[in-house]
């Protein structure tokens, strides 16, 4: 059967005939989509994401334009879609670390009895930063501005917001413990 006569039986309501085009199409838009993603099982799985909207979506192709560009076109929006979740869930895990980290240190400096003494020593140390990194410390931690905010701010990406803010906690401390070693003398 060609191709317009697929689809045509299809709109009529015969759903079984769409197998044909699956059988036709499937090695070719799997081998589309598994360049543009890294893990096979997820390139099947937009494989058939695409069947899928392709057969529910069907009343909406235009026959000028050739079935396989079309349902190409439709994998390519899935792989946006994975790319845009994992890029999501990339970010979430970055700020949870962070957040992490953060409580962390906090911890730290509630469990010594000598709070007072860190919290001179942390003010001393932050007033020796510079006025870039007391902007976006004061950005993150007190504005509680996401990475990308502050990069946006900043000119730079995220990832480079979250390396300074990452670097200015590293002196922070060090900072505090030299401080609070030399009154211990």
């Amino acid at each position: 059967m060609e191709e317009a006569e697929i689809i045509a039986a299809v709109r009529a309501g015969d759903r079984d005939a769409f197998g044909a085009l699956v059988e036709r199409y499937q090695r070719t838009l799997y081998y589309f989509v598994v360049g543009k993603v890294a893990d096979d099982t997820e390139a099947k799985d937009i494989v058939q994401k695409s069947f899928v909207t392709a057969f529910e979506n069907l009343g909406d192709f235009r026959t000028s334009e050739g079935f396989f560009a079309w349902l190409r076109g439709i994998a390519l929006n899935h792989c946006r879609n994975e790319w845009r979740r994992h890029q999501s869930q990339a970010r979430l895990a970055g700020r949870l670390l962070e957040e992490k980290r953060a409580e962390l240190e906090l911890a730290s400096f509630d469990t010594r009895p000598d709070e007072d003494r860190r919290l001179v020593a942390l003010r001393h140390c932050l007033e020796r930063l510079g006025p870039q990194e007391q902007t976006v410390v004061e950005m993150r931690f007190v504005q509680e501005l996401p990475l990308a905010a502050i990069g946006e701010q900043l000119g730079r990406g995220a990832e480079a917001a979250r390396l300074l803010l990452y670097r200015i906690r590293q002196r922070l401390a060090h900072c505090v413990k030299k401080r609070l070693s030399l009154e211990s003398l």
